[in-house]
């Protein structure tokens, strides 16, 4: 293990700072994208040791299997004493499954499996062919930095299930030399869904990294992954389920990076292929699979780069292909189909329906393309650093306000960047704690269960923060109780200000969930967030904001733009039983959703799920499906209002029927509908038939409504000063709040 030397010192309040005499370096101080670098803190003292604790060797020759039970077994209970468990480096020799078991509800449930770098924590499979090295049951779970080395033997690195499973993530991992890096699920088990993949190495995996399995395997997020000499990258070929992939790098594949069986939603965007046969392979099929490719490189593949044999609908967006092999896209002839901005090194590279529109598609030479996506391939090549370990503060379970905000305003006045650690447990929160502006620090819990709650008066705020700030939140949850405000930030208005949160949880808000006040050039970006059960989940009133990836469910309302504000939706899922309603749109702004499934009550049969009244601006839908369980003819989308200044796009979306994706009563909203389907009984589709006069889209049109989603990228980030608000958010849950989180100008 990492030696730290450090110095302890108890200050006033009974709280123990460390400082590390040899912390690692900072993040490096070269672009990255938001979600490329690793940021871990620890090893702290509240965490399980494998070694010390359980007598593991970790020597590669000793038989570590029941020691590292032990371990996971420690942090099982409903109640654990501890919730991480760390595992030093050194090589862990494994005979039989290690199992993350969950039968009681609230079993294996918000913990952290965590190694101190995977390039030198390895477990390996000692055991029977064909076994599995890990069967995770675990939810609201996390699992980092470990190398799963199935030394040719085993066939599952991760198999995941057999219950229903949520919010777990998987970061910073390396599996090597199985037929299956994670299963997700299998069909006859229950599915495995809202789960994050980031920054994971998959080599060698003979049939694929990772395999979605269950019909409920939905919204896996796979960021900044690398797949290397596998049969298939990712895919629901074994079962079913769906995905979304960004900015991974895939070498070698030898059927395919990426295949789809069954139909869903699917979005691969900003990813880089070398020399595989093929980047993506869907099957025949007679549904829709409402399908993105946006902004990937395709590096000289065996084949046709991409083979479609479902109904689509098939967007292809700002591709760059270089290949001598044509066709490089094959779409089936009838399925739905736009091809805009791609770059091709051979003439005739689609063939697919002659009547689709293709625009701005243009031919280059192969060396210029190559020297571009060798220059993407540095920007999205994921870096795992060590585990950082700066000045610490630990704060005591069940300590008091007053000396948690003492020890937030010690660590405002060190000079270098400090992290304040909660280990698991409940503390009550009375009055609001004060994150001082223009400090850089860090709050770090031991995941979901370390939970800061509000006990305070009515209309009280858990945590304010005072901008320009420098704060970063890991691994805890925030209760407001459902009488405070949970995270109030004042003052991020500064230009070239940031917010980047991934996988923030905001549930239970009486009010907003998420309110964005803040000027447009402040950056707001959330990566595979949740949001559920709030009166209004998200609302843009005159700010930016950006949501990547994510799920939602049982909201009465979900969005809101007003005051101008810009909200980009994509790769998310809706659902519920309860509210009919999804978004309304009665003031102004831009707002997109590119990709997504919306799936909401089949009553009462005249509220629409989307509203579009008098809106001034506009309002993009793009591989939207809207169909109902039952199949309802409730209204999709209902335009209303004189519309002078409304503008609205659905692309490729589905509904139920001839009538109900669309109705305009609007006498001067532009509106126009490109490539509509809809679902048969029985689950087959076809082309639907609108029953409503439409404004044919022109290029112009398509390129101004189809501007915010093509811009809409993660950029590369660089280190700014104090005087910038640069906050972040890693799984941290914000629940029963009156409102969960609120960005001011």
């Amino acid at each position: 293990m990492r030696m730290v030397v450090s110095i302890a010192a108890i200050i006033g309040f009974g709280l123990t700072i460390y400082f590390s005499a040899n912390a690692p370096d900072r993040t490096p101080e070269l672009p990255f994208k938001p979600l490329g670098v690793s940021n871990h803190f620890g090893p702290f003292r509240s965490w399980l040791d494998v070694k010390r604790d359980f007598g593991a060797k970790g020597d590669g020759v000793t038989d570590d299997t029941e020691a590292l039970q032990k371990a996971l077994d420690a942090v099982r209970p409903e109640n654990p004493k501890a919730t991480v468990v760390f595992i030093p480096s050194g090589t862990y020799r494994i005979t039989k499954t290690l199992h993350l078991i969950r039968q009681a509800h609230a079993e294996s449930h918000h913990i952290i499996v965590i190694g101190e770098h995977p390039d030198t924590t390895v477990i390996r499979w000692d055991g029977e062919n064909e076994g599995v090295m890990v069967s995770s049951n675990a939810w609201y779970a996390s699992i980092r930095r470990l190398t799963l080395d199935g030394a040719g033997k085993a066939k599952t690195a991760v198999l995941c299930g057999p219950n229903f499973v949520t919010y777990n993530e998987f970061t910073d991992m390396v599996f090597r030399d199985v037929a299956f890096g994670i299963e997700a699920g299998r069909m006859e088990t229950q599915g495995v869904a809202e789960t994050a993949v980031v920054r994971c190495k998959f080599l060698r995996c003979s049939q694929a990294g990772i395999s979605i399995q269950n019909w409920n395997s939905l919204d896996w997020f796979i960021w900044h992954c690398i797949f290397e000499d596998c049969r298939f990258g990712v895919t629901n070929t074994f079962g079913a389920g769906n995905f979304h992939i960004y900015e991974s790098i895939f070498r070698r594949s030898k059927e395919a990076d990426v295949s789809m069986g069954h139909a869903g939603y699917f979005s691969l965007r900003g990813n880089i292929s070398l020399n595989s046969k093929a980047f993506f392979k869907a099957g025949w099929l007679g549904a829709c699979g409402f399908l993105t490719f946006q902004r990937n490189f395709v590096i000289e593949p065996e084949q046709t780069a991409i083979e479609v044999n479902n109904l689509g609908p098939v967007l292809l967006l700002d591709n760059v292909f270089v290949t001598e092999f044509a066709p490089v896209v094959k779409v089936r002839r009838d399925a739905g189909f736009l091809s805009l901005g791609n770059t091709f090194t051979v003439k005739d590279a689609v063939d697919a329906n002659p009547k689709a529109l293709r625009l701005g598609d243009k031919i280059e030479p192969s060396p210029k393309l190559k020297v571009a996506a060798f220059d993407q391939l540095a920007a999205v090549n994921p870096r795992t650093l060590p585990l950082r370990r700066p000045g610490v503060i630990e704060v005591k379970p069940n300590s008091k306000t007053s000396d948690i905000q003492s020890a937030i305003n010690f660590a405002a006045e060190t000079p270098d960047e400090t992290v304040i650690h909660f280990p698991a447990g409940v503390y009550n929160i009375d009055k609001p704690l004060v994150i001082p502006s223009r400090r850089v620090l860090r709050l770090v819990g031991d995941g979901g269960r370390t939970i800061l709650r509000w006990i305070g008066a009515e209309g009280g705020t858990v945590l304010r923060v005072m901008g320009p700030t420098h704060l970063a939140i890991h691994d805890l949850m925030i209760d407001g109780a459902r009488k405070a405000n949970g995270i109030v930030v004042e003052n991020c208005n500064q230009k070239g200000a940031r917010v980047i949160a991934d996988q923030i949880n905001i549930a239970g808000a009486q009010e907003i969930g998420l309110l964005v006040e803040t000027p447009k050039h402040v950056d707001v970006n959330l990566f595979n967030i949740n949001h559920a059960d709030c009166k209004l989940a998200i609302k843009v009133n005159g700010g930016k904001l950006t949501i990547f990836s994510g799920a939602s469910s049982n909201n009465e309302l979900s969005y809101e733009v007003a005051g101008g504000g810009e909200l980009l939706v994509r790769d998310i899922w809706y659902e519920t039983n309860a509210h009919p309603r999804f978004a309304l749109f009665r003031d102004s702004g831009t707002f997109t959703m590119h990709a997504a499934r919306v799936a909401t009550p089949d009553k009462p049969a005249d509220v629409p799920v989307v509203e579009v009244d008098n809106f001034r601006g506009k309002v993009t839908f793009i591989g939207t499906n809207f169909t109902c369980a039952p199949q309802s003819m409730r209204p999709k989308v209902l335009v209303k209002g004189n519309g002078k200044n409304t503008k609205l796009l659905l692309l490729g979306c589905g509904s139920d029927g001839d009538e109900d994706l669309l109705v305009n009563r609007s006498p001067h909203a532009i509106v126009s509908v490109l490539d509509a389907f809809k679902m048969m009984p029985g689950g087959a589709w076809e082309p639907a038939l609108l029953k409503v006069i439409l404004k044919k889209p022109e290029p112009n049109f398509l390129y101004e409504m189809l501007l915010q989603t093509r811009q809409g990228m993660p950029q590369a980030i660089l280190p700014i000063s104090t005087s910038i608000t640069d906050l972040r958010f890693h799984r941290v849950l914000v629940f029963n709040t009156r409102n969960g989180v609120i960005l001011k100008r």
